[in-house]
């Protein structure tokens, strides 16, 4: 495979197989057979008892590998700088992803990973995302593990991947393969017993080989842990019968040895790496040169091998029982010297912390100090091995009334990791029991971790009793950043009075305000609360004074309150001012990860991308709601992933069709409503706007009737292109009279102040709604108007479709050459969008306008009806129809019954006349 690695793709590789089967030794030739050919190689091992150093597998195998030494910075900065601690995860993968396809080009590369069963979280996440993303060119990825031991989540995201994924299973050897391999060492009964002792496993097979004699299998003892017997081979002696006949046997050679090799032997075992001479001179507390001959006596012992990078164990197992062999005691203070080491050579607090964790006392302060630094580096890129690092901290600290407020801010911290790894439910039982011991300095802040806590997991009801409940205990500057986020809440909520009534009240207690940020987010939530009541006047002029407040925030004074971000971009995105507003979700972005503050994150992708939708900017969009769902795996709750696979939906449909977008939709559907008022709103409006344009009207338009009631308040602004858009779906369905009295109350809500966006949606759907009725000078009236309006508001998508609309009313007027027109001007808005599908679509309107195959009464279909009526007359049945244009067979036959109405005909013979006539 090595000589074949595919020259335009990437491809997996999976080897599974029990201990000392041969995995490494297969990637280890597989390496060098690719090297051979001028492929670059990497060749990491994870390790058993470096767990919880974040990249582990990675740095070894980018170690002293001049072409990927960025790729070594990147994580070696992603753990051990202070400036790079803010790098959330996401922005990581996606620099691996590019550095790997860069050194990938023109011959290849191999990355090779053993022991992947040992690997740390932070590895796996890496994993994980190159195979959901693998990337570009040729790369080829390879991963060993012990059988059934793979990360689960790898296994998922591999039964899952676009690549190629190849798969070995390394089983054991036959009495045949045994017998070629010792031919000439063993007499032929020697080799049967060899065989049926090692069941067939290579380094079993050698390692019994060196005894002078080899018992029967069943004089082997099993080993009082590991698999039971019936889970080996046929033929084959259980597990833990080999597992324990391999422990006898490293055991006794180790004990073979004299003192010096064998107390350097547990030394590189607690080291991890014989390579480091003084590093395991200092944990087993010899000389340098005692321990360089003792290295080299472990090497002719084959205890330790040579390769390209110095010395190392053998074989994993052997390493354990090494570590295992020097005792509990001994290790722990081994551990212990190793970070006391390593701290006389400066090194990062990660890699010291390592060793600490296993070694740190209660009361040892430097240490929990150290465990401390190390961990809040670890939070943003390797959140599990933070929460390992702060938790030894903890255990370390004294329980004495003058740490009381250190184990606080730990403990906080630690909550901080929880959440961010995803554990927000442990998040927020810790939370409250902090809050119980909390204090009066600290509550507030632990208060407002668990209302967030509990509103990302949807319970927003749980998380305003939090709240609410501490008011009357917080002093006045603790009072009003409750009120705040008492405020927000309540504005998720959908409780616009209660939200606007506790931000004027946090405006007032905060005056002087204790943070400069506080009157910002207080302004901020008032205006948006006016826009959602569509009291525009009142909305511009709080936006503005909310923009300007936030705008005289310094960097750092902005990052205490970078929730403030979100919802004045969202307030500028409803006035339609979408430059603004992408700028200030730029600089949030930028303040989050300059300040650690990736909680943030998420969200300023997901509006930036809901703006960037709106623009046409169809490839940005689908990466930002991209990003946004990826960090969201992390720190997202469920809500808010449905919530980010709405957002990308849409985008994705415009450039690749239905079938990219069907299984997120039948999600969506399916689902619960979203309880966050604007995640609902704009999640409700993206799907009917998807149903709309592939041709399910009345799947539309049942979505809005459930979902999108006459009562406007709380809907905010955007109920009017809601309103417009069900008058669109009556009107396609057939209903006039309700696509008036919808059409209308769109109109009223407009008449109001509206923003030339949401206008324009008005005048759209006016367009199909007079287009419907046969009205056709008016239908071209607003369907003009609703061009002009997005065209103001520099809205080329909005003003695509709206020339689409334009198209079949000048059709139905019989203005063929403005349809077309109005077709080619669609065609080239959705080509520079970056929307080929949405282009193939207008093409096939331009074809048959080219055709003029329209006959009379034609003009009374709409596009949708026009498509599959000459379907029809082409001869396809309904289920052809449905499979050619992703329709179900019902909306098939409901447009059909619709154009026998129109066209006046009976049949589908009847039809198909009307459809080739000569134009006469």
């Amino acid at each position: 495979m090595a000589a074949q690695l595919p020259v335009n793709g990437p491809v997996f590789l999976t080897v599974e197989g029990e201990p000392g089967i041969g995995k490494s030794r297969l990637l280890g030739a597989f390496a060098q057979l690719a090297a051979d050919r001028g492929r670059t190689v990497l060749l990491g091992r994870s390790t058993q008892f470096e767990r919880s150093l974040p990249f582990g597998v990675w740095l070894d195998a980018t170690d002293d590998n001049n072409r990927l030494a960025g790729l070594h910075r990147l994580f070696t900065n992603g753990i051990e700088d202070v400036s790079a601690s803010a790098l959330e995860r996401h922005r990581l993968h996606r620099a691996v992803r590019a550095a790997l396809a860069e050194a990938a080009s023109p011959d290849g590369l191999l990355l090779l990973f053993d022991d992947a069963h040992w690997a740390d979280e932070a590895s796996v996440e890496v994993f994980d995302y190159l195979i959901r993303h693998a990337p570009p060119g040729p790369v080829l990825i390879g991963m060993a593990a012990r059988t059934g031991r793979f990360p689960p989540r790898l296994i998922r995201s591999l039964t899952e991947a676009d690549a190629p994924v190849h798969q070995v299973s390394l089983g054991p050897l036959s009495v045949v393969e045994v017998d070629a391999w010792l031919t000439g060492d063993a007499s032929p009964g020697r080799r049967r017993r060899l065989h049926a002792a090692s069941g067939g496993n290579p380094l079993f097979l050698g390692m019994l080989a060196a005894l002078p004699d080899v018992p029967e299998p069943d004089a082997l003892t099993p080993a009082p842990f590991g698999p039971p017997a019936s889970s080996a081979g046929p033929g084959m002696p259980g597990r833990g019968v080999l597992t324990a006949a391999l422990d006898r046997l490293i055991a006794d050679e180790l004990r073979g040895l004299a003192e010096m090799p064998q107390r350097i032997a547990h030394a590189a075992a607690v080291a991890g790496d014989a390579t480091d001479p003084a590093l395991v001179a200092a944990i087993a507390e010899l000389p340098d040169s005692t321990t360089e001959a003792a290295l080299d006596v472990l090497a002719e012992a084959a205890v330790l091998a040579a390769d390209e990078r110095g010395l190392s164990f053998r074989h994993p197992l052997i390493r354990a029982a090494a570590y295992h062999a020097a005792g509990p005691g001994w290790r722990t203070g081994a551990h212990r010297r190793a970070a006391e080491h390593l701290r006389t050579r400066d090194a990062a607090p990660a890699r010291r912390a390592a060793h600490l964790e296993h070694a740190v006392r209660a009361g040892d302060l430097d240490g929990a100090q150290l465990l401390t630094v190390a961990g809040k580096q670890a939070l943003a890129t390797a959140p599990a091995t933070a929460i390992r690092w702060l938790g030894a901290a903890l255990r370390a600290l004294p329980f004495r009334p003058e740490f009381a407020a250190t184990r606080d801010d730990l403990r906080l911290a630690l909550c901080e990791a929880l959440a961010v790894s995803g554990r927000t439910e442990q998040s927020r039982t810790l939370l409250h029991e902090l809050l119980s011991t909390a204090g009066p300095g600290r509550r507030t802040a632990v208060v407002v971790l668990l209302a967030d806590a509990e509103r990302t997991l949807g319970n927003l009801s749980e998380a305003g009793a939090i709240l609410i409940a501490e008011l009357p205990r917080a002093g006045a500057a603790g009072r009003a950043e409750l009120l705040l986020e008492l405020a927000s809440t309540e504005l998720h909520d959908g409780r616009l009075a209660a939200c606007a009534a506790h931000a004027t009240e946090a405006l007032r207690v905060c005056d002087p305000p204790a943070r400069p940020g506080i009157p910002a987010v207080a302004v901020t939530l008032l205006a948006v609360c006016a826009l959602y009541r569509c009291d525009f006047v009142l909305g511009h002029r709080l936006l503005d004074r909310a923009a300007h407040l936030v705008d005289a925030l310094s960097d750092p004074q902005l990052s205490d309150d970078l929730a403030v971000v979100v919802p004045l971009a969202w307030g500028e995105f409803l006035l339609d001012r979408h430059t603004t507003a992408i700028r200030r979700l730029d600089r949030g972005l930028r303040v989050a990860r300059r300040f650690g503050r990736h909680h943030a994150i998420p969200m300023n992708y997901a509006i930036r991308a809901a703006i960037r939708i709106r623009l046409g900017e169809v490839g940005q969009a689908i990466a930002d709601a991209t990003d946004a769902t990826e960090i969201a795996q992390y720190v997202g709750g469920a809500e808010t992933r449905a919530f980010l696979r709405g957002v990308r939906a849409r985008p994705l449909l415009w450039r690749d069709g239905p079938q990219a977008v069907t299984a997120a939709v039948a999600e969506a559907l399916s689902g619960p409503p979203l309880r966050a008022l604007w995640w609902r709103t704009m999640l409700d409006h993206g799907l009917a706007e998807i149903l709309l344009s592939i041709g399910e009207a009345e799947q539309c338009r049942q979505l809005l009737r459930s979902r999108v009631p006459a009562d406007p308040s709380g809907l905010g602004p955007n109920v009017i292109s809601t309103y417009a858009m069900r008058a669109q779906a009556e009107a396609i369905c057939g209903d006039l009279a309700a696509a008036a009295e919808w059409y209308e109350r769109a109109a009223t809500l407009s008449r109001a102040g509206a923003p030339p966006a949401q206008s324009g949606c008005v005048a759209r759907a006016g367009a199909v709604l007079a287009t419907a009725r046969g009205e056709h000078a008016a239908a071209v009236g607003h369907a003009t108007q609703a061009v002009e309006r997005f065209r103001v508001a520099a809205i080329p998508i909005g003003e695509a479709f709206a020339q689409l609309v334009l198209a079949q009313a000048r059709t139905g007027g019989g203005d063929l050459r403005g349809a077309k027109l109005a077709l080619g001007a669609a065609r080239e808005l959705f080509d520079a969008c970056g929307a080929p599908w949405l282009a193939s679509m207008v093409s096939r309107e331009q074809r048959r306008a080219g055709a003029q195959t329209i006959r009379s009464g034609a003009g009374q279909l709409s596009a949708r009806e026009r498509e599959i009526a000459e379907l029809v007359a082409q001869g396809m049945t309904n289920q052809q129809v449905a499979d050619q244009l992703f329709l179900s067979p019902r909306t098939v036959e409901t447009h059909l019954s619709r154009v026998f109405q129109k066209l006046k005909v009976a049949t589908r013979t009847a039809l198909a006349r009307r459809f080739t006539e000569p134009a006469g």
